[in-house]
């Protein structure tokens, strides 16, 4: 691998060292919801726990295994959960969060695993009308 393909981008370093989001939810009020995706082939693992208080997510975290940019796109990923009604949270798209962080296309499962994690918290979401 050329020394080429070994550089981040400014903002998945900015992510990768200050790693917002990055833990388990310490406890607290609300309910508490989680979702999880592994691709051990990938070199991936991802879970996300949010917190419900009045119907909003008030809080997201995320623990990880992975790459710098698995990492850096599951802080991203996280901090786009908080304060989401449940009934508008939307799904991360991998191809999307590739772009922004200027990932390489041998690094996108790593991000379809986000991805997935992801899905499986807006699936445990309760979704009120």
């Amino acid at each position: 691998m050329s020394t080429e393909r070994l550089r981040y981008s400014a903002r998945v370093l900015e992510l990768f060292r200050e790693l917002p989001g990055a833990g388990a939810l310490p406890a607290g009020a609300g309910a508490v919801v989680a979702g999880e995706a592994v691709a051990l082939d990938r070199g991936a693992w991802v879970r996300f726990e949010a917190r419900l208080e009045a119907g909003r997510v008030t809080e997201c975290r995320f623990r990880a295994f992975g790459c710098p940019h698995t990492l850096a796109a599951a802080a991203l990923a996280a901090s786009r959960q908080v304060t989401a009604a449940p009934a508008d949270a939307s799904p991360i798209d991998a191809r999307l969060l590739a772009r922004e962080l200027d990932v390489p296309a041998e690094k996108l499962g790593r991000l379809l695993v986000v991805e997935d994690a992801i899905q499986a918290l807006l699936a445990g979401l309760p979704r009120v009308q």
